[in-house]
């Protein structure tokens, strides 16, 4: 059955989200020196690599080309100048070695098919004669195989392939949530989990989540395999790279479908309005800024200019959607940090209204005046999530007022962030005038690797705020990492933040 699903997967991924698997399989197939490059002067070669071959201690030079799909004879023809090119080319990529003798690589998810194997027979014949680069092509039986039972990636084993197949039984019947996403991804980190493990199976899911029409979903788990891939010491960069390029990929698959719907400020609405519209709208805006957020600071740092535009307007646009500054619950408050300080980068008076537009949801939420039950906790689930915002004012709830809220802790922080001395003022006052106590977690994260809870992650059920001028002196927790990777972690972990990193996020 896993086979079967592997096949599937193969049969439907696109080649850039196929990066991720195919640098774990060339790791544990032996290869060194493993490159991506998609530069103007590489054409043909998607990835280069070495290999010494044990038994006659030859290194050899690979040339790796990936394609999506069965190959026939037009296919074939169309990509054979770039298999050629590696025969006579050596401009690239620093790690070419053009003194070593050269394998030019054919990796196809599907099959060779007409008339296809007996040209790829003659071209064998042919560069064999005139002492070219040699060609080995994988195809798709050899890629089901190596994925389903390598012993260091392959998803087969008892243990993976029963907690694969929940999963994606899971995502077939609509059950997976982000918190059990963020639960299984625990598997991919040390001492047990590793990188190539991590990018076989988070490809999988995210293929899967895709076909679903989940793509707010895809991401989380594109978050996780980011977290997967940066605590593992032998994850190599490009591994890492390729992780970071999937959640590009995802946030900018996220704007391409909000892109046409922001001429009209209702036509949004419009396409998520249904009989759960009072939930399922503000979830998806939130969803949907996050992303784009997470995006635009991506895009920065692999300067990206064209697709950092993109994020740029279409977040300033997005962020004025109501919904987008109405998070449901502390599920959300990562939301608000990404909008808030990347909004921040390009407009701090479009930053400070949204964050005065959050503050004033969640004051409203939690005023019993006002029929506020508080918004959902972390170990709150989505029922209890809906009943919270939905009941308030049915005479037969009987759920008590929740008084904690980590988003409280966020919204105060955003504050001093931007400075912004009478919103921190108004807020703080409101939250004491409502018996809200602002809460977070703490953590070592070389122990606790950024998850939501567990070994490592404790609780901090009361935040102090001070006046002002008192909390504005204090030095503020600084990232454990770069900038850009403490603010895509935080949304991965979803239970805390670190705001000394937001200064040094790029700016515009």
């Amino acid at each position: 059955m896993l086979r079967d699903v592997v096949g599937t997967f193969l049969d439907t991924l696109t080649e850039r989200e196929f990066d991720g698997p195919l640098l774990a399989l060339l790791h544990v197939r032996g290869f060194t020196d493993i490159h991506f490059i998609h530069g103007a002067f590489e054409f043909g070669k998607d990835i280069l690599a070495k290999k010494t071959d044990p038994a006659t201690g030859q290194t050899r030079q690979y040339v790796i080309q990936a394609k999506a799909g069965d190959i026939g004879q037009p296919e074939w023809r169309a990509v054979r100048p770039q298999l050629e090119e590696c025969e006579y080319n050596t401009i690239g990529h620093p790690s070419f070695n053009p003194d070593l003798p050269r394998v030019a690589v054919l990796v196809t998810t599907g099959r060779l098919k007409g008339a296809a194997p007996a040209d790829v027979t003659e071209y064998r014949r042919s560069v064999e004669a005139r002492g070219l680069a040699d060609l080995v092509i994988w195809e798709r039986p050899d890629l089901v195989e190596w994925l389903s039972d390598d012993p260091f990636i392959g998803v087969a084993g008892t243990a993976v392939q029963a907690d694969l197949m929940g999963m994606l039984t899971s995502v077939a019947d609509g059950g997976v949530t982000d918190r059990r996403i963020e639960t299984y991804a625990r598997r991919w980190l040390p001492p047990a989990g590793t990188a190539a493990r991590a990018s076989v199976e988070a490809a999988i899911l995210v293929n899967s989540l895709l076909r679903t029409k989940r793509l707010d979903l895809a991401l989380c788990v594109g978050l996780q395999l980011i977290r997967a891939t940066e605590h593992d010491p032998a994850a190599s960069d490009d591994a890492k790279s390729a992780a970071r390029r999937l959640v590009l990929g995802l946030a900018l698959q996220i704007c391409d479908q909000t892109e046409p719907l922001l001429k009209d400020p209702l036509d949004f609405t419009r396409s998520t309005v249904g009989r759960l519209a009072l939930l399922t709208y503000p979830v998806i805006c939130c969803r949907v800024a996050e992303a784009l957020a997470l995006g635009l600071a991506l895009a920065r740092e692999a300067k990206d200019g064209v697709a950092a535009t993109r994020f740029e307007e279409t977040l300033r646009v997005f962020a004025e959607q109501p919904g987008a500054a109405r998070p449901v619950g502390d599920l959300f408050a990562p939301s608000v940090v990404a909008v808030t300080v990347m909004l921040a980068t390009l407009d701090r008076a479009a930053a400070k209204a949204y964050l005065g537009r959050v503050a004033r949801w969640m004051l409203d939420r939690h005023d019993e005046e006002l029929a506020g039950l508080g918004l959902a906790s972390l170990a709150e689930d989505e029922e209890k999530t809906a009943e919270r915002l939905l009941a308030g004012s049915l005479t037969s709830t009987t759920m008590d007022r929740r008084t904690s809220s980590y988003l409280a802790t966020v919204v105060l922080d955003l504050a001093l962030h931007l400075g912004e001395t009478d919103l921190y003022e108004a807020v703080r006052a409101n939250i004491n005038a409502l018996r809200i106590i602002p809460q977070t977690t703490s953590a070592n994260e070389s122990q606790a690797r950024w998850t939501r809870g567990g070994t490592g992650v404790w609780p901090l059920p009361r935040v102090e705020f001070e006046e002002w001028h008192a909390q504005n002196a204090r030095a503020v927790p600084s990232a454990p990492t770069d900038p850009v990777l403490s603010l895509v972690l935080a949304a991965a972990c979803r239970s805390r933040h670190y705001p000394g990193g937001w200064g040094g996020l790029p700016s515009d």
